[in-house]
């Protein structure tokens, strides 16, 4: 199982042209890629008028299999000529999940979340926060930072039970990369549960056994977008 991560960067102002752009060309041309979708989400935070796209496939066979395949479908052409304009920078990498079943409650432990078949986390609506929480390690440092986690982060990261999408390491672009995905209600929970977490004395052994293997450490706030098909996490 491994996991790509798509950001695209469109022209300023248009985002909401995307979502268009995806509701006019509909979603069953595009079904076997959609069927391994987690969701779409734009930026709240960092880059402005940025998608960001989580898929999750069985393989990279998988993965050429179900995206290549789309450029084979002549009645897709108008879309890929019409969205590239307003799209200036795209960017992808692959991730696999964190050996740490307990921060990944949606597919490890004989979980297999997929859109068709997955639970949804609530309701879709405007103030559902996405938070991904990125550690940027020094080489060899995933170890360490796993043996932490089972030590001190899993208690901890009970501050946010419900609330965990799941946890992930690069295997491609930078190395050594960690991410955690959480979900919120809104800004004012989301403000809460960190707050509580960066409280939690947990935490703060975590944060002191992983900060000789931290080079970074980043937040990125997103919101899922508004349209069913392209946020399959929400009803």
């Amino acid at each position: 199982m491994i996991f790509e991560r798509r950001a695209y960067t469109m022209e300023p102002g248009h985002v909401p042209a995307f979502d268009k752009a995806q509701t006019d060309r509909g979603f069953d041309l595009v079904k076997s890629y959609m069927d391994r979708l987690v969701g779409y989400f734009s930026t709240r935070t960092g880059t402005t008028d940025q998608v960001v796209h989580f898929y999750r496939y069985d393989s990279f066979d998988d993965w050429n299999t179900r995206l290549r395949g789309l450029y084979a479908v002549p009645e897709l052409t108008p879309y890929f000529v019409n969205t590239r304009k307003i799209v200036r920078r795209q960017v992808n990498g692959f991730c696999e999940l964190l050996p740490v079943d307990a921060l990944n409650p949606m597919w490890a432990g004989g979980n297999d979340w997929l859109p068709e078949t997955g639970a949804k986390l609530g309701k879709l609506d405007a103030d559902k926060v996405i938070e991904e929480r990125a550690f940027q390690l020094r080489p060899g440092g995933i170890p360490a930072f796993v043996e932490a986690c089972n030590a001190h982060g899993i208690k901890a990261l009970q501050t946010m039970d419900g609330r965990t999408i799941g946890a992930f390491m690069s295997m491609t672009g930078p190395l050594h990369n960690i991410t955690l995905w959480w979900w919120f209600e809104n800004t004012a929970e989301r403000e809460a549960r960190v707050a509580a977490l960066e409280a939690h004395a947990d935490w703060q052994a975590f944060i002191s056994a992983i900060t000789p293997l931290l080079v970074d450490q980043s937040s990125l706030l997103l919101t899922p977008r508004p349209v069913p098909e392209m946020s399959p996490l929400f009803a």
